[in-house]
C-alpha cells in the first residue's frame, strides 16, 4: 500500500520574548482598568461589536495588499 502525503500546516513560532511581552501587556494596569470599566458599565456587547469591526477592517486591508502583490 502506498502512503498518502501528509500536508504540513504553517505554524508561526513566537519567541519567548514576544510571548512575555504579550503577557506583560495583558497584565498591565491600563488594560486591567479598561476591562474593569467595560465590566462595570455592562459594555461587553458594545466592546465585542467594536472589536469585530476593527478586526474585519484590518483583515480586509491585509487582503488588498496580498492581491496587489
Amino acid at each position: 500500500m502506498a502512503r498518502t502525503a501528509k500536508t504540513k500546516t504553517k505554524k508561526t513560532k513566537m519567541s519567548t520574548e514576544t510571548i512575555a511581552a504579550i503577557k506583560a501587556f495583558k497584565a498591565s494596569s491600563e488594560v486591567e482598568s479598561f476591562y474593569q470599566f467595560i465590566h462595570e458599565n455592562n459594555l461587553r456587547s458594545e466592546a465585542h461589536n467594536l472589536m469585530s469591526v476593527v478586526l474585519k477592517s484590518l483583515s480586509s486591508s491585509k487582503r488588498k495588499k496580498k492581491v496587489l502583490q
